[in-house]
């Protein structure tokens, strides 16, 4: 277990690695309810000895008034979550490991939207004939940092889009990579140097909610990389860690 320990988590030994805190959740979640009854009550008695003529009051009362949704709207968004975390959880523990596994790529559309993207604002730009007029010495430097973002983007979302035809099929200690349902390389897990989890940096701070597999030879060259499902990645973890095949795992689900 190489995972560093994060404020908010424990350990989970069933799972190997840090997991939400619930119970703490849980009791902040009771905190927000008893906060909300405390306000509401006080809502009741404003309005029980409510005076209209009072600016004081009435700016209390709103006030207030806004207290109780807000801690009402946090405590009921804490409780979807716990239970969402907790419906995840159980769902991940008792996932079985079994014999032959068959791991598909999920199909990422973003090289497509992209492109879409570039054609749109080719269209607008040569439809629009004050455009080409306008253009100076300064929007030809801004020409050229457009190209070369088109550039390293396009080659960056086309290749997630190649990964996109990749999947495997595990039997035992053997996985055969295939591409477009053909086989491309046959693998033991022997001769595996190590695999990675990440998840793709979408920009600003956003990363992709699916997982991404790398796997290395014994020469650390990449056989495969490709976007798979967060169950999928579950039972990969629980393969690889039953051969003993190093994992570099920087994928954090929760």
């Amino acid at each position: 277990m190489n995972e560093t320990k994060k404020w908010g988590y424990i350990y989970d030994e069933k799972l190997n690695m840090y997991v939400p805190n619930l119970p703490r959740q849980k009791k902040f979640a009771k905190v927000l309810l008893i906060l909300s009854i405390i306000s509401f009550v006080a809502v009741l008695i404003q309005i029980y000895f409510f005076d209209k003529s009072s600016y004081e009051k009435i700016s209390f009362l709103a006030y207030t008034s806004v207290m109780v949704f807000l801690f009402l709207a946090l405590y009921l968004v804490l409780k979807i979550n716990i239970h969402l975390i907790e419906k995840r959880l159980e769902e991940v523990k008792g996932l079985k490991l079994s014999k032959e596994l068959e791991i598909k790529a999920l199909k990422n559309k973003r090289f497509f939207v992209y492109i879409m993207i570039w054609i749109l604002l080719i269209v607008i730009f040569v439809s629009h004939p004050n455009i080409p007029k306008q253009f100076s010495t300064r929007y030809f430097f801004y020409l050229i940092f457009a190209i070369g973002a088109f550039i390293y983007n396009f080659y960056k979302y086309f290749k997630e889009f190649k990964n996109n035809k990749y999947s495997l099929i595990i039997i035992g200690k053997t996985i055969k990579i295939y591409y477009e349902n053909d086989e491309k390389e046959v693998i033991t897990t022997d001769n595996i140097s190590y695999v990675r989890f990440y998840a793709i940096v979408l920009g600003r701070g956003r990363r992709d909610r699916n997982p991404t597999l790398q796997i290395f030879d014994s020469e650390e060259k990449i056989l495969v990389e490709m976007t798979i499902k967060p169950i999928d990645y579950h039972s990969l973890k629980k393969y690889f860690e039953k051969y003993n095949v190093r994992i570099d795992n920087q994928y954090k689900e929760f």
